[in-house]
């Protein structure tokens, strides 16, 4: 036989796309979750966003495929930059949230509402300023 016939007639894909998914794909320990997206714009445009999360030793790596008509892109988003935009979205919660209360205090201010209980706001300034005083 000569080397020719033994040589493969198909090669794996080596893009980091394929590779990566293949790898977390056949793992033994991952968790998958999919989603497809299609969006259409104000012109009538669609473009589809399909997303394929794969979670191993609570590390998520993050594959988007993004298709339109100008194109086809696939991106793999490592577990470092996942983590990061899970801080930032928390962040963006916490923000909100704090943005909201704020408000909502403001307006109950403008209505001449008393807020909290102030004896017992007072009792407590009052109950750590002796503490802090013992301490010394």
């Amino acid at each position: 036989m000569s080397n020719r016939e033994q040589e493969p007639t198909h090669f794996l894909p080596r893009d980091e796309f394929t590779a990566r998914r293949r790898d977390l794909s056949n793992h033994p320990e991952a968790v998958t979750a999919s989603s497809r997206i299609d969006t259409t714009d104000d012109y009538g445009n669609v473009t589809t966003w399909v997303l394929d999360l794969f979670r191993v030793d609570g590390r998520v790596t993050a594959f988007v495929q993004r298709g339109a008509a100008d194109g086809f892109v696939r991106l793999v988003l490592p577990p470092d930059v996942t983590s990061a935009i899970g801080r930032h979205q928390a962040g963006l919660v916490t923000k909100n949230r704090k943005r909201l209360a704020r408000a909502r205090v403001a307006d109950a201010r403008a209505r001449g509402e008393k807020l909290g209980n102030p004896e017992a706001l007072a009792a407590a300034r009052k109950k750590r300023i002796k503490a802090e005083q013992t301490d010394r």
